[in-house]
């Protein structure tokens, strides 16, 4: 296991609230792995911050009536307190405008691509709104993709997750007054995107992707990569650093790469170390780099940045995992903030305990295709399974330690068929632990794991009830609290207030580490009547679903 790893899970746009959709995917996925990789003692930092650069952040204020950089601000404070409630916990969250290294760093990555001549001029055909007197590209345009035929705005198609190049956008509209786009020859600096094919190709064979996210880069190689504007005359985002082009905005997707160096670097500076070590950081051959972003992002993390970033530096570490989940649906469609086709994250997260949301979102985490909330789903994982069989087993377990051993844990002599059980517990911790590596990310799994060790426990007490002789009495219950200690040590990255306080009640001290599949030291006293989950409100659906 590498000693290090940075985690970044792509920047949230300060323009809405946060939903449960946006919870189930790259935050809570790479919230997930780096308390993985701290639970198997490896050191790390999650990264992330706010996209203020996006068209969507101007547009909308413009629609509200007002200015872009106080809204950003008043989303990224909610977005921030949305974190801390669902117990997210991100070394750094960057806000660009208030951050100098992001600027500073960007400006200095586009300098130097322009100076090793990865960067072209090119004249080529754009969309106006000649009513608006505004160059159109993102947010300010909508039409139907080239590809598939789905809604998309002038940037890439959220169904197919395919690029397009503004002007072949079908029966686009001007979003600000609705009126029909015409084009008109615009000089900007483009991105040969196209001649860095074969060094993607070869990126992508020694990185752990998803199969979706596989299909998509090699079917976009195949028919030919587009080549990228990287500036737009355009009023919102950093001026490029390019002579001749001052008055144009960086691409904020090209903009995120360097900015995931300003990310590490102000993690850095918040842990009382020199900022300008973010490179030997990212570099270091210990340093394991993984990222965490949805399948609609999939071109920008997958064969735009890496391609900027051999561009740059080709001897710059690249990522080793691309980590991506598809859309959660509410119903049939997917969560839409612009649709208030949704269910808050603030809302939810003030009635039902984080860990019980992150277990649920986890379980029906959206990895290979897309998956839908339903209350009755909600109810069914949190009631039945967490304070029904999870809670039954951990009430039976203290129940019987305080009867039949004074509220401490036993040392006795184990049956064969308790070490059976031990070896059990042994392959289920085996799996689980792959299930958090970058190669074979799956919370899903995981907590379908969680759910077998726990089902398995059951079992165990059960076969083990008619056990009369003291010892064999007391090497069962310590094997059961073995498997109540693995439990808060897997459960940890999902679910890390219930495990820490699982790991308290066993006796434990600190938060849950891995040190192997092993009972609590014997004669630990255990802290008996502990409630873990409560059955939820049976009309919580009407409480956060009220207008």
């Amino acid at each position: 296991m590498p000693s290090f790893t940075l985690v970044t899970a792509a920047p949230p746009t300060p323009n809405g609230d946060l939903h449960l959709g946006h919870l189930s995917g790259p935050y809570s996925g790479a919230d997930i792995r780096i308390r993985a990789h701290r639970l198997l003692g490896g050191e790390g930092l999650f990264l992330t911050g706010s996209d203020l650069h996006q068209s969507y952040v101007p547009t909308k204020a413009r629609r509200d009536g007002g200015d872009p950089l106080e809204m950003a601000e008043g989303f990224a404070d909610e977005i921030a307190r949305i974190f801390d409630s669902a117990g997210f916990a991100p070394d750094v969250y960057v806000r660009p405008w208030r951050s100098e290294l992001h600027t500073a760093l960007v400006r200095e990555f586009f300098a130097r691509l322009h100076a090793r001549g990865a960067l072209q001029v090119r004249t080529e055909q754009a969309l106006f709104c000649a009513d608006c007197d505004r160059y159109l590209f993102e947010a300010h345009l909508t039409g139907k993709c080239p590809h598939c035929g789905a809604g998309s705005d002038g940037n890439s198609c959220e169904n197919c997750a395919l690029p397009n190049r503004v002007t072949d956008l079908v029966a686009p509209v001007c979003n600000a007054c609705g009126g029909r786009p015409v084009e008109r020859a615009v000089e900007r600096l483009v991105f040969p995107l196209s001649e860095y094919a074969e060094r993607l190709r070869a990126f992508h064979a020694a990185t752990a992707m998803s199969p979706q996210l596989e299909a998509l880069c090699a079917d976009m190689i195949d028919r030919g990569l587009p080549d990228i504007p990287v500036g737009h005359p355009t009023d919102w985002g950093l001026p490029m650093p390019v002579p001749g082009f001052e008055d144009h905005r960086i691409y904020v997707w090209a903009e995120m790469m360097p900015g995931y160096f300003a990310e590490l670097a102000e993690a850095l500076r918040a842990a009382g170390r020199d900022p300008e070590e973010w490179r030997t950081v990212w570099n270091h051959p210990d340093t394991e780099i993984a990222q965490y972003f949805g399948f609609d992002n999939g071109y920008f993390h997958a064969l735009l940045q890496p391609a900027l970033l051999m561009a740059y530096d080709p001897d710059f570490q690249l990522p080793k995992a691309l980590v991506t989940n598809e859309f959660y649906q509410l119903g049939a469609s997917k969560f839409s903030t612009s649709r208030r086709h949704a269910i808050w994250a603030n809302d939810l997260l003030a009635a039902v305990p984080a860990s019980t949301a992150r277990f649920v979102l986890a379980h029906d985490r959206p990895e290979n295709e897309r998956t839908s909330f339903t209350w009755s789903r909600f109810h069914e994982l949190a009631d039945q399974e967490l304070a029904g069989r999870w809670q039954s087993w951990l009430t039976g377990l203290f129940t019987r330690l305080a009867t039949q051993a004074d509220g401490a844990i036993p040392s006795g002599a184990p049956l064969p068929s308790q070490e059976r059980f031990l070896r059990l517990l042994e392959g289920i911790a085996e799996q689980c632990l792959e299930a958090y590596s970058p190669a074979a990310f799956s919370p899903r799994r995981a907590t379908r794991l969680l759910c077998e060790l726990v089902t398995c426990a059951q079992d165990f007490a059960a076969a083990q009830s008619r056990t009369r002789d003291a010892g064999h009495t007391a090497g069962a219950l310590a094997a059961e609290a073995a498997a109540a200690r693995l439990l808060a040590q897997l459960a940890h990255p999902v679910m890390p207030e219930f495990a820490e306080q699982l790991w308290t009640a066993l006796g434990e001290t600190g938060t849950p580490h891995w040190d192997g599949v092993r009972p609590p030291a014997a004669g630990q006293r255990v802290e008996t009547g502990t409630r873990f989950f409560e059955t939820l409100p049976a009309d919580l659906e009407e409480r956060i679903m009220k207008p």
